[in-house]
C-alpha cells in the first residue's frame, strides 16, 4: 500500500511551537509531524497549508494537556505559536542546488504492527526509518498494519444516459486488508441483492447497470474498513436521464418590419448537464453575430434592429449535450423583415435582463457573469461600471460584443452593484444588477493524521467557512460521534476533536463533515496510538553550509512515542538557547541566526524519552556573503536601441562554484544560436534591438551554492503609440457623427492626441487626409460630414516620439446630396488680348461639389455711371472670354456655384479689367548724376493722361549700353555707330522716379534711355542721354609668366590688364621668398606703362619666389595678379612608378602609368613596331605625363608589338625611357589583294588633289567678298612690318615653354592685330597713338570704311616700349 504524504520534517511550512514553555529543557513535544505540506487528510485531496499531521499528550501532571491555538502562520518570537517547523533553504532567494555535504534522508522503513499489540525492536527501527527523508512518499508494505486511507472515492454528482452504466469508484490502502460496504439513501446497499449490480474484485468500486440506472438513482456513500478503524467518501448523487430530443412543434413565420427588435427563442430540452447552444443555417454555417446581432446565455438570438437583408428562412437552433455526445436541433425559423420607408430611431430599451430580477448569487472563487441585451436605432453600445468601486482589476472582461461582463475567481470582496449602460444617438437605458458573494464550505484548517504514545492527548482541528456558515459534524469510523462509545475521554471544542488520555486501543479514523447550501467537504484522519524508543533520524556528522547574516537551520529529527524531548549543545558544550539568536522548533530544528563567521564547529542535538535517549553531531560552516557591488541601471530606451546592463558581483573565494545569471521578469537569460537579441559579456548584458516586447524588469542574480542575491533594473522601451481599437462611428444626427475609440499601448509616453483621418470615398478613395485633432485625453470626436460623400474614418495616437499606427478603417457612412456650401475662390478677370476680358476663378475641390458634378454660374457687368444689367453664363469650368471689349475698362463680376440641388450662397462682386495695350506716354525729364566711378544715379518724370497707359502701370527700364572707353575716342570725331543689340536692362517696379544703377565700369562712355511699361509690353523710350564714368584703379594684369633661364635669374613677361580703367601709368612688382618669414617687407620695382617684361637676377639658387603684379592709373594701383616661380630646374625625362597595360581588344591596348613622385607635366612619344614584321618604330602619338594613361590604336588583331616611351633629354636627344611588349585579341585576317586604288600613295594623291580645291574655293570667296577695292589694310600692314618689329629682350634668347607657344598661336590668330601692335610701338602716326579707337571711320572713297573693326591690342609676347597713352584694352 501507498500513502502519498509530504516530508516528514518538512523545510517548508512552519513549525509548531514548543511545549512547556519557551525553551526550557527537559520540554516533552506534543505532536508528532507525519506529511509534510502539499498533502491532506489521507486520500482526500488538499489540505489546508502548511498544516501537519499532529497529536497531543497529557500534561505530564494529568490533565487533558494544552490547547493548541490555530496557526495564523507566523512566528511569535521563541517558542511562540505558530512556528512548527524552519523553512528549507538558507539563501535570500528561492533555494540554490543542494550541497552534496547537505544532509540525505535515511532510507524508508516499514511501520510497526498494530498497536494494540507489543511492537517488536526491530519492527519499530524499521518504522523509524520509513518514516524519514524530507519530500518523499511514505511507503507501508502490507505486511504491517494501517488504518484505511481513501484513495479514490465518487464523485458529488454523476449523471447518465440510457446508454452508460453507473461507476462509482471507491478504493483504498490498509492492513488488514480493507473492506467495502455501501448505503443508498442512508440505508446499507447490498449489490448482490441487485441483479446487474457488481463490485470491481480488490476495490470497492461499485457497477450499475445501465438498464438499472434509472431505477437506482439516488444518494450513495462508500465505507472502508479494517481492523484499525473505517474511512468514509463523500456522498455521491446518481441522476439517470434519458436522451434530451425536441419536442414536436408549429413554428410560425416572424414577420416585423425594418428597423424593429427580434428575440429568435431557442429553449433546448433541460438537462442536469446544461447543453451549449448554436445558431447556424441550413447550410451549416454559423449566424454573423456583432452588436447588433448576438446570442444571449439563455441561447435566445437578439436583434437590436433588423434590415432587409436578415430575412432567412433557416434560422436554427442547435444544442449540443456533452454527456450522451449528441446534438439535438430546433425547427428552423422563418424571418421575414418587410422594408419600410419610415424608419426612426428610437432611445434603447433593455430585453435582458427581464424585470424583476433577483440579486446575483456568486460562490467564492467561481465564476459571475451579468449580460445586459439592448434593442434600439442606432444600435446601441454597452458599456460596465461598478457603483461601489472599480471593477476588479485582471479579473473582469467584456465579451459577446460588451454586453456580457464576466468575473472569475470571485472573491468576498466583489459584493456590490453592478450597471450596465447601453446607450445610442438617441438616448440611454440602465440596469443594475445586484450581486452577493457567498462561498461553499471552504477549509481553514483539515485534520490531519497522527501517531501518538499512550496517555498523550490527541487533537483534530476541523476549521470551516463558507457562506452560510457551515454545519460541522464529526463521525469516528463512520459512525456519528453521539453514537460512539468513549465520550467520556473525548471532546468537540470550537471544531476541534479532542482525545484524552489515548490508550493501545484508541487507534481509530474520523470524520470531519461540513456542509451548507452550495456544498460538502469531507475530511478523513486517523489516530494511530503506538509505543517507540527514541530515534533520531537525522543523520549524525551532518555537515551545514551558511553564508554570514543568514539563518541557519540545524535538523534533529527526532521519533518517538512518547514524544522526545530535543536540545541543543554549541561547540563549546554550552545550552543553544543561550544565545538569544538561536530557537529550537518542536520538530527539533535549531534556528541559528544572524550567524557570524565565528558561528562555525560541531553542534550537538540530544533526544530522549521515558524509554530511551540518543544524540547526533552537526558541523557547521559559516562563509562570506555573496554581494553585488555595482547594481544594474533602470533604463529607457527607444524602439531599435541597444542597451547594455552592467552588474558586478564577488563572492567568497572558498565557494569554486558561484556565478551570475539575467533574467527578464524571472524567466532565465541565454544567448542562442539563432538570435543575437541578447549577448552576455563578463558582467554585461546587451540587449539589441529593443522592442515593447522586451521591456520589463531585469535583474542580475549573483549565486552560489549556498545564497544567491539580486538586483533588479527597469527597462523602457519608449515609442510610437500603438494602433486605437474598437473605432465606432455613432449617428448622431443629420450629417453629425460621433466616433469614439479604445486608446493602444501609449509606450510609456503619454498620448498628446489622436488624429482623425477621413477617406472620401466617391471623389478621392483609398486616400486618407488628416481632418482634425483632439487632445490625448479625449477618445471621442464630434465630426460634421459635407453632402454627398462615402466616408471612413481611421484614428492614430501621437506622442512625443511621432505618430503610431491608424487604426482599422470604420464603416462607410453615406450623405445625400446638396446644394453647394461655398462659391470658388480667386474669382479675377483680366484680358489677354486687347479687346476681351477673361474671367478665372479657383473651382471647388470634388470634396466641395455636394453632388455628382457641379457648374458655375459666371456674371459680368461694365462699371460704368449708370450700371448696366448683368450678363451671364453657366459654364463646367474655368475660363470665360468675354469678347468686344474697350481698351483696359472695368467690369463687375461674381461667380456662383450650382449643382443639381440647387445654388450656393450670394458670390461676392470682383472688379477686373478687359485687355491692356501698349502704353502711350513715355518718361520725360530723364537725369542723371554721377556718384563714383561704377554708379549713377537716374531720374525721370512720367506725364501724359493716365488713360495714355492703356493699362496697369507696371514699372519703369532702364536700358543702357556701354559704347566703349573713354580714352577710345578718335582725333577725327565720327558720328556715333549703331546702339549694341544687347542693352544692360534694371527694372524698377511700380510708380518710381528715380533709380541707383551701379556695376558700370569705371572710365567708360554710356547712353541711356528709359521706357514704361505695363501688362502689355513697353511703351515709347525717353530721349536718349549719353554719359561717361570717371577713371578707376585698373583691373589685374591679363597675364604674367614666369620662366627660369638660369640658376639665380627668372624672367617675367607680362600682358596690360584687359580692363584699365583708366590711362594706365604703370606696373608695380612686388616679389618675395617663399621660405622668408611672412614679416619681411617684399622686394618692389616699378616699370612704366610700356614696359611688359623683365628680368630678375642674383636671386637665391633653388630658391622660389611669389611674384605680385599691379597696374596702376591716377587714382592708385590694381589688385594684383599672383605667381609663382621656381629656380628648381626642370625635369626633362618623367619619372614613371610603375607601368601596366590595361584593357586589351583586337586593334588596340591601353597603358597605364603612375609617377615616382609629384613632378611637372611632361610630353613624351609613344612608339611602337611589330615583333612579327620588318618594320622601323613608328609613333603613335604624344602623352603627357600627368595623364596617367594613353590609347595605343591602330593595331593588328592577334598580333605581338613592342612598345616604347621616347622623351629629350638636356641636351634635346630623343631617347626612349621605357619599354615592354604588348599582345592584341584576337585572329589577323588577311586582307584581300586590291588595285591601286587600295594603296597608300594613291589615297595620299586623291586626299592632296581635294585639299588644294578646297584651298581655291575659300580664296574666291575672299576676293569676291573684298568686290576688288584696295585694301589699305594689306598696305598699311606692310609698311609696319619693315618699320617696327616686336622688341625682345635679349635674356630670353628662344626660350619658349609649351604655354607661351600656345598663346602666341592663339594671338597671332586674329588676323592683322600683330600689324596694329607693330604701329602702336614704332610709330607715332599709328592709329595706337590715339588710343586704337575701334571706331575711326575713313570716308574719302567709301573703300576704307569696315576696314578696322574690332579691337585692337599688344601683339602677345611683344616686349618693346610702347606709347603710355592709352593702349586700347581688350573689351
Amino acid at each position: 500500500m501507498r500513502v502519498d504524504k509530504g516530508p516528514l520534517f518538512p523545510p517548508g511550512p512552519p513549525p509548531l511551537p514548543p511545549r512547556g514553555g519557551l525553551g526550557l529543557p527537559r520540554r516533552r513535544a506534543l505532536s508528532r509531524v507525519l506529511t509534510g505540506e502539499g498533502r491532506g487528510a489521507l486520500g482526500q485531496g488538499d489540505r489546508f497549508p502548511h498544516q501537519p499531521l499532529s497529536r497531543q499528550r497529557a500534561h505530564p501532571r494529568g490533565g487533558e494537556g494544552r490547547r493548541w491555538p490555530p496557526h495564523n502562520g507566523a512566528g511569535g518570537g521563541r517558542g511562540g505559536p505558530g512556528c512548527l517547523g524552519p523553512p528549507g533553504g538558507v539563501t535570500r532567494l528561492p533555494p540554490p542546488p543542494r550541497l552534496p555535504s547537505q544532509p540525505v534522508s535515511p532510507p524508508r522503513a516499514p511501520l510497526p504492527p498494530a498497536p494494540a499489540m507489543a511492537l517488536p525492536r526491530g519492527l519499530g527501527l524499521l518504522l523509524l526509518l520509513v518514516l524519514g527523508g524530507p519530500g518523499a512518499a511514505i511507503t507501508i508494505p502490507p505486511e504491517f498494519l494501517q488504518p484505511p486511507e481513501l484513495t479514490e472515492q465518487p464523485p458529488e454528482q454523476l449523471v447518465v444516459f440510457p446508454s452508460d452504466d453507473v461507476v462509482l469508484k471507491c478504493a483504498a490502502t490498509g492492513n488488514p486488508p480493507v473492506q467495502y460496504r455501501w448505503t443508498r439513501e442512508d440505508q446499507p446497499f447490498v449489490p448482490e441483492e441487485h441483479p446487474g449490480v457488481t463490485v470491481t474484485p480488490g476495490v470497492g468500486t461499485l457497477v450499475i447497470n445501465a438498464s438499472l440506472a434509472g431505477r437506482l438513482q439516488g444518494r450513495y456513500r462508500c465505507f472502508a474498513a479494517n481492523a484499525l478503524g473505517t474511512a468514509l467518501s463523500l456522498e455521491a448523487r446518481v441522476i439517470a436521464e434519458n436522451t434530451p430530443q425536441w419536442p414536436k412543434e408549429k413554428v410560425m413565420p416572424v414577420e416585423v418590419e425594418e428597423g424593429d427588435p427580434v428575440v429568435l427563442p431557442c429553449d433546448p430540452p433541460k438537462s442536469a448537464v446544461p447543453p451549449k447552444i448554436y445558431w447556424l443555417n441550413s447550410r451549416i454555417v454559423h449566424i454573423a453575430q456583432d452588436a447588433r446581432v448576438s446570442m444571449g446565455q439563455d441561447g435566445f438570438l437578439y436583434f437590436a434592429n433588423v434590415l432587409v437583408g436578415d430575412s432567412h428562412p433557416d434560422y436554427i437552433c442547435h444544442a449540443h449535450y456533452l454527456g450522451p455526445r449528441t446534438i439535438i436541433q430546433k425547427e428552423p425559423l422563418d424571418l421575414r423583415v418587410a422594408p419600410s420607408n419610415s424608419v426612426q430611431s428610437r432611445r434603447p430599451q433593455l430585453v435582458v435582463p427581464r424585470d424583476p430580477h433577483p440579486p446575483h448569487v456568486a460562490l467564492r472563487g467561481g465564476t459571475l457573469v451579468l449580460e445586459c441585451i439592448a434593442e434600439g436605432l442606432p444600435t446601441p453600445a454597452v458599456r460596465w461600471q461598478r457603483l461601489n468601486g472599480p471593477l476588479p482589476r485582471g479579473r473582469a472582461s467584456l465579451e459577446n460584443f460588451n454586453k456580457t461582463l464576466r468575473l472569475r475567481a470571485v472573491e468576498e470582496a466583489d459584493d456590490g452593484e453592478y450597471e450596465c449602460v447601453a446607450e445610442n444617438s438617441q438616448g440611454q437605458a440602465r440596469h443594475s444588477h445586484l450581486v452577493t458573494v457567498e462561498a461553499a464550505p471552504y477549509w481553514v484548517r483539515r485534520p490531519q493524521s497522527g501517531v501518538f504514545g499512550p496517555g498523550e492527548t490527541a487533537r483534530l482541528d476541523c476549521l470551516v467557512e463558507g457562506k452560510p456558515r457551515p454545519r460541522v459534524t464529526w463521525r469516528l469510523n463512520g459512525v456519528p460521534i453521539e453514537e460512539a462509545p468513549g465520550a467520556s475521554r473525548r471532546a468537540v471544542r470550537e471544531g476541534a476533536l479532542v482525545l484524552s488520555r489515548l490508550e493501545p486501543n484508541d487507534t481509530l479514523v474520523a470524520q470531519c463533515e461540513a456542509h451548507n447550501r452550495h456544498g460538502r467537504l469531507l475530511a478523513n484522519a486517523f489516530i494511530y496510538v503506538v509505543e517507540l524508543p527514541v530515534k533520531i533520524l537525522t543523520p549524525d556528522e551532518t555537515p551545514y553550509a551558511v553564508v554570514e547574516n543568514q539563518t541557519v537551520f540545524l535538523h534533529c529529527r527526532a521519533f518517538g512515542a512518547p514524544a522526545p524531548t530535543v536540545e541543543w549543545l554549541t561547540p563549546g558544550l554550552e545550552p543553544a538557547l543561550q544565545d538569544d539568536r538561536a530557537f529550537v522548533f518542536t520538530n527539533g530544528t535549531l534556528r541559528l541566526g544572524p550567524a557570524a563567521r565565528g558561528d562555525g564547529g560541531p553542534f550537538t542535538c540530544r533526544a530522549h524519552n521515558a524509554h530511551s535517549n540518543a544524540s547526533v553531531v552537526a558541523h557547521l560552516d559559516v562563509k562570506a556573503a555573496t554581494r553585488i557591488e555595482v547594481p544594474p541601471q533602470s533604463m529607457t530606451a527607444k524602439k531599435g536601441e541597444t542597451v547594455t546592463f552592467r552588474c558586478v558581483a564577488t563572492f567568497d573565494p572558498g565557494l569554486a562554484s558561484h556565478g551570475l545569471e539575467w533574467r527578464r521578469d524571472g524567466r532565465l537569460l541565454g544567448e542562442t544560436a539563432d538570435s543575437d537579441k541578447y549577448s552576455l559579456t563578463g558582467d554585461t548584458l546587451t540587449v539589441a534591438g529593443v522592442d515593447y516586447a522586451d521591456e520589463g524588469t531585469f535583474s542580475c542574480r549573483a549565486w552560489t551554492l549556498l545564497d544567491a542575491v539580486e538586483a533588479k533594473a527597469r527597462l523602457r522601451v519608449v515609442g510610437r503609440p500603438g494602433p486605437v481599437r474598437e473605432l465606432q462611428v455613432l449617428d448622431e444626427g443629420e450629417r453629425q457623427v460621433q466616433l469614439r475609440w479604445t486608446p493602444g499601448d501609449e509606450h510609456n509616453s503619454p498620448v498628446e492626441k489622436f488624429v482623425v483621418e477621413e477617406e472620401e470615398g466617391i471623389f478621392t478613395p483609398g486616400r486618407f487626409v488628416e481632418r482634425l485633432t483632439v487632445p490625448g485625453d479625449q477618445p471621442w470626436a464630434d465630426l460634421t460630414l459635407s453632402p454627398y460623400g462615402r466616408y471612413r474614418f481611421r484614428v492614430l495616437a501621437a506622442n512625443a516620439y511621432g505618430r503610431g499606427e491608424p487604426s482599422a478603417p470604420s464603416a462607410p457612412i453615406s450623405t445625400p446630396p446638396a446644394a453647394p456650401e461655398r462659391n470658388p475662390g480667386g474669382v479675377k478677370g483680366e484680358g489677354n488680348e486687347t479687346n476681351n476680358l477673361v474671367i478665372t476663378w479657383q473651382p471647388l475641390a470634388p470634396g466641395e461639389w455636394n453632388a455628382a458634378e457641379v457648374r458655375y454660374r459666371v456674371q459680368w457687368r461694365a462699371l460704368e455711371t449708370a450700371l448696366g444689367r448683368w450678363h451671364e453664363e453657366t459654364v463646367g469650368g474655368p475660363p470665360v472670354v468675354v469678347g468686344g471689349t474697350p481698351t483696359f475698362s472695368p467690369y463687375e463680376i461674381r461667380v456662383q456655384a450650382v449643382n443639381d440641388a440647387g445654388k450656393g450662397p450670394e458670390p461676392p462682386v470682383i472688379v477686373g479689367y478687359s485687355g491692356e495695350d501698349l502704353p502711350l506716354v513715355y518718361p520725360e525729364n530723364v537725369g542723371v548724376e554721377i556718384l563714383n566711378s561704377t554708379s549713377v544715379r537716374v531720374r525721370w518724370s512720367l506725364a501724359g493722361a493716365p488713360r495714355d497707359l492703356r493699362g496697369r502701370l507696371r514699372g519703369f527700364r532702364v536700358l543702357y549700353w556701354r559704347e566703349g572707353w573713354v580714352g577710345e575716342r578718335a582725333r577725327r570725331q565720327a558720328p556715333p555707330g549703331p546702339p549694341a543689340a544687347h542693352p544692360g536692362v534694371l527694372t524698377v517696379p511700380g510708380e518710381a522716379s528715380g533709380v541707383l544703377l551701379g556695376g558700370l565700369r569705371p572710365w567708360s562712355r554710356y547712353r541711356l534711355q528709359v521706357v514704361v511699361f505695363n501688362g502689355r509690353g513697353e511703351g515709347p523710350p525717353s530721349d536718349e542721354i549719353r554719359f561717361d564714368t570717371p577713371e578707376g584703379v585698373p583691373g589685374p594684369p591679363e597675364e604674367l609668366h614666369v620662366e627660369r633661364v638660369g640658376e639665380t635669374t627668372l624672367a617675367l613677361e607680362w600682358k596690360r590688364p584687359r580692363h584699365p580703367n583708366g590711362i594706365l601709368t604703370g606696373f608695380l612688382l612686388q616679389y618675395r621668398q617663399v621660405n622668408q618669414t611672412e614679416g619681411g617687407l617684399p622686394y618692389e620695382i616699378s616699370f612704366p606703362a610700356g614696359t611688359l617684361n623683365t628680368t630678375l637676377g642674383r636671386l637665391a639658387p633653388r630658391g622660389r619666389y611669389r611674384f605680385a603684379l599691379r597696374a596702376l592709373t591716377r587714382l592708385g594701383p590694381g589688385p594684383a595678379l599672383l605667381r609663382q616661380g621656381s629656380l628648381l630646374p626642370e625635369p626633362v625625362l618623367p619619372v614613371l612608378g610603375s607601368v601596366e597595360v590595361g584593357e586589351v581588344g583586337e586593334d588596340f591596348t591601353v597603358l597605364h602609368w603612375t609617377l615616382a613622385h609629384p613632378q611637372a607635366n611632361i610630353e613624351f612619344e609613344v612608339q611602337y613596331m611589330s615583333k612579327t614584321m620588318e618594320e622601323p618604330w613608328r609613333t603613335s602619338g604624344r602623352a603627357n605625363s600627368s595623364l596617367g594613361l594613353y590609347r595605343l590604336g591602330d593595331l593588328r588583331p592577334g598580333t605581338s608589338y613592342r612598345v616604347q616611351f621616347v622623351g629629350r633629354n638636356h641636351s634635346g636627344e630623343r631617347v626612349p625611357f621605357w619599354e615592354s611588349e604588348v599582345q592584341t585579341n584576337g585572329t589577323l585576317v588577311p586582307s584581300p589583294a586590291g588595285g591601286f586604288a587600295t594603296e597608300g600613295w594613291f589615297i595620299g594623291f586623291v586626299s592632296a588633289v581635294v585639299l588644294l580645291l578646297l584651298l581655291l574655293l575659300i580664296l574666291c570667296f575672299i576676293k569676291r567678298s573684298k568686290g576688288g577695292k584696295y585694301s589699305v589694310k594689306d598696305k598699311e600692314d606692310t609698311q609696319v612690318d619693315s618699320e617696327a618689329r616686336p622688341m625682345k629682350d635679349e635674356t630670353f634668347g628662344e626660350y619658349r615653354s609649351l604655354e607661351s607657344d600656345g598663346e602666341e598661336k592663339a594671338s597671332g590668330s586674329s588676323g592683322r592685330s600683330l600689324g596694329a601692335a607693330g604701329a602702336a610701338l614704332g610709330s607715332d602716326d599709328s592709329l595706337a597713338g590715339y588710343g586704337g579707337s575701334a571706331d575711326v571711320q575713313f570716308n574719302e572713297d567709301g573703300s576704307f570704311i569696315g576696314q578696322y573693326s574690332g579691337t585692337r591690342g599688344t601683339a602677345a609676347g611683344s616686349s618693346g616700349p610702347a606709347s603710355p597713352s592709352a593702349a586700347p584694352p581688350l573689351d
